[in-house]
């Protein structure tokens, strides 16, 4: 559980044990407070000035029993704000990267930067991202002004909070004292660099409505411009870790090669957490399915030639040799030229010229990640349905005793 989920947690039961406590027979501001926060967390349009507190939310009834549904509404929904990654400059940034590219625009609903480099976490992208905009800023040749300089300029200038560049002003001139452009360059470039290190992760809005609505009904000073929403309301907890250990998978996968399971190890650590493969059954579910995909962890690559797929069109074996040549590798065994290439692609490798790579320790691990989230996998282990995942990883039920077992062996481990 992240942080702020812990905060949320807290927050939910604050707001739950105080809104029944606010006093008054008649709705008074603070009723006003939190039928705004109700209405804010369940996407209900503003309450009608001419509406009292509470009135079109619930079924009429008094007062004490409208406070006490409002307690009982936050207590549910306040866990459930939703997370926002990264930085509302993380778009901005993707948006540069991908105009010096001369790529095509970001997909509406795509995270910034996904698309762009491999699959990694946020901290990960964004120093891929300096050192990108770094090294096209340093390539460029031109020794005229041009478009990209404009949108540099542009984007130092919102992320440093500073007005935009007047109509009349060339790019960078205010922003910095160069004698040529090209010194100009560097400047910007050394500039968009820092920026991009400082940049913290935004919190949800409803969050510092949250916030808010509690220090108010508490008699609190406001939130410090400087705080983020919760911090001085809570102390921080101790996140539990959501690595597993080495015992843990000797006692998931007794019969396997504990050498192996050791080398797998941090790979499949390293998967998990790009995957969201957090909890505990969804993990139990993932290492359930790729022990019995690995032969017990016990392989990387099936054992058969892969001459049975020669000419698999619905693969994309359309040359000679491509049976073999992209036979099944990774714990998920990804099979085919075409997989290879989607595969490739996502984890930033060139599959296609160097096939024999994904049976390497750290791509058989996060290949079966790949796999598992673009077939949205999670969703069926939070249903703990393993008769899903089975068909869609193999087309059948085929194994699925052993599956079982893996997955009951794991069950008992994470405590499930």
């Amino acid at each position: 559980m992240k942080q702020v989920e812990i905060w949320r947690s807290q927050a939910a039961a604050t707001l739950a044990f105080l809104v029944p406590k606010i006093s008054g027979t008649v709705p008074n501001e603070r009723d006003g407070l939190v039928d705004d926060l109700v209405r804010s967390l369940n996407n209900l349009p503003p309450r009608p000035a001419s509406r009292q507190p509470y009135a079109g939310i619930f079924p009429a009834a008094n007062l004490v029993t409208w406070r006490g549904r409002a307690a009982a509404t936050l207590k549910v929904s306040v866990p459930k704000i939703q997370d926002i990654e990264g930085s509302v400059f993380d778009g901005a940034i993707d948006d540069l990267i991908r105009f010096m590219r001369k790529l095509p625009a970001r997909p509406t609903g795509r995270s910034p930067y996904a698309g762009l480099f491999p699959a990694a976490d946020l901290a990960t992208w964004r120093k891929q991202a300096s050192q990108n905009i770094t090294a096209a800023i340093a390539a460029i040749s031109d020794p005229s002004y041009t478009d990209t300089d404009n949108r540099i300029d542009d984007l130092i200038r919102v992320m440093s909070g500073l007005p935009l560049r007047p109509a009349i002003r060339k790019p960078y001139e205010g922003l910095y004292q160069a004698p040529n452009l090209a010194e100009y360059r560097k400047l910007a470039s050394r500039r968009l660099q820092q920026l991009i290190t400082e940049l913290k992760d935004d919190f949800n809005p409803k969050d510092v409505l949250v916030d808010g609505t509690i220090r108010i009904l508490n008699n609190l000073p406001p939130r410090a411009a400087d705080q983020e929403p919760y911090s001085g309301l809570y102390a921080r907890a101790e996140v539990a870790p959501t690595l597993i250990t080495q015992e843990q998978l000797i006692a998931i996968a007794p019969y396997s090669d504990r050498d192996r399971l050791g080398a797998l190890l941090p790979f499949l650590n390293t998967t998990m957490q790009r995957y969201a493969i957090s909890t505990p059954l969804r993990k139990a579910h993932f290492l359930a399915q790729v022990g019995h995909e690995s032969d017990g962890f016990n392989t990387n690559e099936e054992y058969a030639s892969g001459s049975a797929y020669e000419w698999r069109t619905d693969l994309g074996n359309v040359r000679v040799g491509d049976g073999v040549r992209f036979k099944g590798r990774g714990l998920i065994q990804v099979t085919g030229r075409s997989n290879y290439d989607e595969c490739g692609r996502a984890l930033g490798v060139d599959l296609i010229n160097n096939p024999q790579r994904l049976g390497d320790f750290d791509l058989a691990c996060l290949s079966a990640g790949w796999y598992w989230d673009t077939r949205n996998l999670n969703t069926y282990a939070d249903s703990d349905d393993i008769l899903t995942i089975t068909r869609i990883i193999n087309g059948g039920l085929n194994g699925l005793d052993d599956r079982q077992d893996y997955l009951d062996r794991a069950k008992s481990i994470f405590g499930i």
